[in-house]
């Protein structure tokens, strides 16, 4: 049986393993950038009207041409370029407002195959994502809605604003905004996270695990003082009073104010997205991958992706 199991992974890996040596990349081939366009890439339920989709795509458009002065982007050799947008699934969001979407920055790599023949590598391309209009983040510090309603959420606790409108959490997430405005995302008080989770539990089908979780909820409610009820809240649970020297972050949420509801939904307002400043790392596994890794052209544009980059799109955010 441990034979027949060996043979079986070995019929499976080494098709993938001899692909990849048959078609070494085409790294002096000439590529193409295409915006692969669509007005639907929002839920029907979000409610967007088919202008306020098409403005947006402009939008949307106005910012991946920004991206494209990217050196990489600009003078494509070896990979066709392309932006994906797809649907964030997050326009029902407490105090969503304006059009959300991700693009997708794909690289496709061209390959040459033993008989010749040029073969382009499109089966999940590698890829660089950058967020519109979301201002819930997806930073893995979220807590899980199965156990904690309100939309609450922790970040990095690192943050650093190194220019007016750009704030950068644990040196790599950029979230670029209009300073001129409220903040984006507000502390949650103890008290409003407690009332969240009697909520969450006080609305459970399990009324047995209810009962058991609302008795737990008061026990460790009441140990806190009155007078730190309205101080922020740890990301923990059960939430308890933020401590900068506690290992969890504070529990934050969107804040509505945020946003300019005088500009159009179409108007982008939030932008964020990773990039690791350690260009020598990308530098390094780049030349280490470049035989037969279809990364190479994702991690040369991560390479040079620097404040240039980014200063292109801070006009985008609209006042």
């Amino acid at each position: 049986m441990k034979k027949s199991a060996s043979i079986l992974i070995l019929f499976i890996v080494c098709p993938i393993v001899l692909f990849t040596q048959q078609q070494p990349p085409r790294f002096d081939k000439p590529g193409t950038f295409t915006i692969l366009s669509r007005t639907n890439y929002t839920l029907p339920e979000c409610g967007f009207t088919k202008a306020e989709m098409t403005a947006n795509l402009q939008k949307i458009t106005d910012v991946v041409n920004a991206v494209r002065k990217n050196p990489v982007l600009s003078d494509i050799v070896g990979f066709e370029g392309r932006a994906r947008i797809y649907n964030t699934l997050m326009c029902t969001e407490s105090g969503g407002y304006g059009v959300p979407s991700r693009i997708s920055f794909e690289f496709c790599t061209w390959y040459l195959t033993r008989d010749g023949r040029e073969e382009l590598g499109t089966i999940e391309p590698p890829e660089w994502s950058l967020i519109i209009n979301r201002l819930k983040p997806n930073t893995g510090y979220q807590f899980s809605e199965s156990s904690f309603s309100g939309g609450y959420f922790s970040v990095p606790f690192k943050k650093e604003t190194i220019e007016r409108g750009i704030d950068v959490y644990d040196g790599e997430c950029y979230v670029l905004y209009n300073p001129d405005r409220s903040p984006y995302w507000l502390p949650v008080t103890v008290k409003e996270a407690y009332d969240a989770l009697r909520k969450t539990w006080e609305d459970h089908t399990d009324k047995v695990a209810s009962a058991s979780m609302l008795q737990l909820i008061e026990k460790e409610y009441a140990k806190i003082p009155e007078s730190e009820i309205n101080n922020p809240a740890s990301g923990i649970f059960p939430p308890s009073v933020f401590n900068p020297e506690n290992e969890y972050p504070p529990l934050l949420r969107i804040n509505p104010e945020y946003w300019d509801r005088s500009l159009p939904k179409s108007a982008v307002q939030f932008i964020y997205f990773r990039s690791v400043p350690n260009k020598e790392y990308y530098r390094k596994l780049k030349e280490e991958r470049k035989i037969f890794d279809s990364d190479y052209h994702l991690l040369h544009f991560q390479e040079m992706f620097d404040m240039d980059d980014i200063h292109s799109l801070v006009p985008l955010i609209e006042k």
